[in-house]
């Protein structure tokens, strides 16, 4: 197969019989995406977004890739990558049946995270091409998103959120053309902002709760939400978010009449064994046990 287009959307030149899964930040900018792409050949002329793609196969399979004047061509094993950044005329073609983890950024977004961490200057912002890599965070980062698509939770949209954030800032800091200033957060939240989320939390746990959303009750990027709310509470947000679930849960165990499923869609969970894996590894017994328990 052969598929061909002119600068337009990543989406435009990946067949959307290999996307078996999509999640756009709820703030925009930023899209993840789970492929299983077939053999084929893809070419551009350029796309609108930076392109990220990180090989989850196992075993090493061969590939050719040439991203503007960088040209690789060999093994792709599993936990490789490549860097395509916005307007880079591209082309790739591959024999095997290839799973990927595939990251989407707006320009704009990289501008935007690097105004408000104030990293780097958002009008000097570009990427490197990279036609084959290795980064063990990167890999570490697309198994992560991997697991989050496979389990299909709901709940865990905080999680996704923090992975995405994460990933922007380490392109910034080891992917630019220019060399950004690294600045670490040297306050927490304030007494006011982090009641008002913490209160926020706890209104909406039977709801899905997003980074984005924390990051307006705070007032503030969420680039600066997670490190901020990490010193203030000791935990990351959606650490915090699980914990207060597992007590929600607790708490709603003791009411007899409540199913366990009930319990768990009324703590946000997504069902009864969403609920079952997070508490036994919280907890250590199930919640079935602990309602048995407390009623000794």
């Amino acid at each position: 197969m052969n598929n061909s287009t002119s600068k337009a959307s990543f989406s435009n030149i990946v067949p959307d019989d290999w996307v078996l899964s999509r999640q756009p930040l709820k703030s925009g900018g930023f899209t993840i995406e789970h492929h299983m792409e077939k053999p084929g050949e893809l070419t551009t002329s350029g796309v609108a977004q930076h392109a990220l793609l990180v090989t989850m196969s196992e075993g090493s399979t061969h590939q050719f890739t040439r991203l503007g004047k960088q040209v690789y061509e060999g093994e792709n094993p599993a936990g490789a990558f490549w860097l395509a950044s916005a307007n880079t005329s591209a082309e790739w073609a591959w024999k095997t049946v290839d799973e990927t983890v595939a990251f989407v950024i707006e320009p704009s977004h990289l501008q935007q995270v690097a105004a408000e961490t104030e990293c780097l200057d958002p009008s000097s912002v570009a990427l490197r091409n990279v036609a084959f890599g290795r980064d063990s965070q990167l890999e570490f980062l697309a198994q992560c998103c991997r697991q989050e698509f496979l389990r299909q939770e709901i709940g865990d949209r905080i999680y996704t959120d923090s992975l995405a954030n994460i990933i922007a800032l380490h392109l910034l800091r080891n992917y630019c053309t220019h060399k950004p200033l690294i600045r670490e957060c040297a306050k927490g939240m304030g007494n006011k902002r982090l009641r008002n989320v913490l209160e926020y939390i706890d209104t909406h746990l039977d709801q899905e709760i997003g980074l984005a959303d924390l990051a307006a009750v705070a007032k503030m990027s969420q680039h600066h939400l997670s490190p901020m709310f990490k010193q203030s509470t000791g935990l990351p947000p959606y650490r915090y978010v699980l914990q207060q679930r597992i007590q929600r849960a607790k708490q709603l165990l003791k009411q007899d009449s409540l199913s366990i499923t009930d319990v768990a869609l009324s703590s946000g969970f997504a069902d009864q064994s969403h609920l079952t894996k997070h508490f036994r590894k919280s907890v250590g017994v199930t919640p079935k046990a602990y309602r048995e328990n407390q009623n000794l």
